[in-house]
């Protein structure tokens, strides 16, 4: 390169070092020289000469010049190895900008310098832009919470299922952990199902729209959510638009299903029902609450129909929405249960199951419902669906 601006060569940094020892010029060679490094100008045997350098400004007795260099070759894929782990290994100050960004460095590396137990240099290697396996590993068995909720809230960490486990193990209790687990791009099952008794009803619900979870308990999870909503208790008005967000947000996941459609109806939660079928239906809100509480019998199964639900589902659903729409709530402290329990006994209770009934599977999960209100029904809800 020539003018002004160009860059000082190989020959002038090395006359540089020789007229002067002091700190300040051998610290703006170690910068200059550790971004030249990477260069295609430089010939076999000036690159030779280059590294030589490096290694020697390495080993600087004076922690600014090696931090210097560490700054210039932080990104470099020309360093060598030896180089990159000396610079690693050395005090944080140098070693921050190598352990952050330094693609030199091997996952053997990465794993021993954690080993070491710098929570600082852990804490780096934590906020790479991509972090191993193997490395996540050892992150979450060795470090400290600050270090595993930096790994867990790192998108580029590769984090499977033991150690996620290993750091709900460690934990669990807290929600700084909690909250990034959630919020990944994916959970293993196992994982989010052992997330739903540690997180906050909040933290329950974005684990419903983001994670893969067993049908019965992401089922649950939503019913008991829209259970605490004041909605589904005494007014299917108030807060209206968080059960529209929730249904759509539900049916771009692909869990917007006839089954909890049809769980929903029969825990009394009407207003979950009427956007649910709105939002399948491509339809209104509002007329699909109109629908749903009309006394007519048409237009619920227009709606149902419209929103795909099969003649045997809509037969059920209609059923359950005859019964939740008569039976009176009451403002009382267990009235949400004694509600379910009525309406859960009598729709399991009123189909044959040779006829119309509910399938093996939602059957059990209603009797199951039925039971954590109360025991007393269950054996002839049993009976009557075998």
């Amino acid at each position: 390169m020539t003018g002004d601006d160009a860059a000082p060569t190989l020959a002038q940094l090395m006359s540089k070092l020789s007229r002067s020892a002091s700190t300040e010029a051998r610290g703006e060679v170690a910068d200059a020289i550790g971004r030249s490094i990477d260069s295609p100008e430089l010939g076999p045997v000036e690159r030779d000469i280059a590294l030589d350098i490096v290694r020697k400004l390495a080993g600087d007795l004076e922690q600014q010049v090696r931090r210097n260099l560490a700054d210039a070759v932080r990104q470099s894929v020309g360093l060598p190895h030896d180089v990159a782990l000396k610079l690693a290994k050395d005090v944080a100050e140098v070693a921050l900008p190598i352990i952050s960004d330094s693609v030199v460095l091997t996952d053997g590396d990465l794993v021993t310098i954690v080993e070491e137990g710098d929570t600082d240099k852990q804490l780096a290697i934590a906020n790479r832009d991509e972090v191993s396996d193997v490395v996540a590993g050892a992150l979450v068995e060795r470090g400290n919470e600050d270090v595993v909720v930096a790994v867990v809230s790192n998108p580029g960490a590769e984090l499977n299922e033991p150690v996620l486990g290993k750091a709900l193990d460690r934990f669990g209790d807290s929600p700084r952990l909690q909250t990034p687990m959630v919020g990944r791009a994916t959970l293993p099952v196992a994982v989010a199902e052992r997330l739903v008794s540690l997180v906050s009803d909040k933290l329950k619900d974005e684990l419903v729209r983001r994670h893969e979870i067993s049908p019965d308990m992401a089922t649950d999870l939503v019913l008991e959510g829209r259970e605490r909503a004041t909605l589904a208790l005494l007014s299917d008005d108030a807060g209206s638009q968080k059960v529209e967000d929730l249904v759509r947000e539900m049916a771009r996941n692909g869990r917007l299903t006839d089954s909890i459609l049809l769980r929903a109806a029969c825990t009394g939660d009407l207003a979950f029902v009427a956007a649910g079928l709105a939002v399948r239906a491509k339809i209104a809100f509002r007329n699909a609450d109109l629908l749903v509480h009309d006394d007519g019998a048409n237009g619920l199964k227009s709606l149902a129909s419209k929103a795909g639900m099969s003649e045997h589902d809509r037969i059920i659903l209609r059923a359950a929405v005859d019964v939740a729409r008569t039976t009176e709530m009451v403002d009382a402290p267990d009235a949400r249960d004694r509600f379910a329990e009525t309406v859960l006994e009598r729709v399991l209770t009123t189909f044959d199951a040779d006829e119309v009934g509910f399938s093996e599977e939602d059957a059990e999960y209603l009797i199951k419902k039925l039971s954590k209100y109360t025991g007393k029904h269950k054996e002839n809800a049993v009976a009557h669906l075998r």
